[in-house]
């Protein structure tokens, strides 16, 4: 290590919790349109950072518990739509496939726990 700089892996264990919906809505909007891997890299990389801070001029790394993912399954229904008055199947949009793919990313990555809720 350089002189004057310190690095501390400290015990502090860390859960992270993330809202799924919210975290998409907003990872799209300042980061524009990505693969559901893509995406799922970056939601793994963007939630590690938060391990690191400076705490009194020391740069401090916190041991990662897990990554609590909390989002709704895409909605698989068939729908009619007024407007063009037909039967649309959700299951088979571009939407509700980028969704399951992304889900199936996260599930593979270490430390990540998906839990869904329901939409009513």
């Amino acid at each position: 290590m350089s002189k004057g700089k310190e690095f501390v892996k400290d015990t502090i264990v860390t859960a992270i919790l993330v809202d799924g919906g919210f975290y998409r809505r907003r990872a799209y909007a300042r980061l524009g349109d990505k693969s559901p891997k893509e995406r799922a890299d970056e939601l793994e990389s963007y939630c590690k950072r938060h391990l690191n801070e400076k705490i009194y001029g020391i740069q401090t790394s916190h041991r990662l518990y897990r990554i609590f993912y909390y989002d709704c399954l895409p909605v698989s229904k068939n729908i009619y739509n007024p407007l063009t008055k037909k039967q649309v199947d959700l299951s088979k949009t571009d939407t509700y496939k980028w969704a399951t793919e992304f889900f199936d990313f996260l599930k593979e990555k270490r430390k990540f726990a998906l839990r869904y809720g329901q939409f009513a």
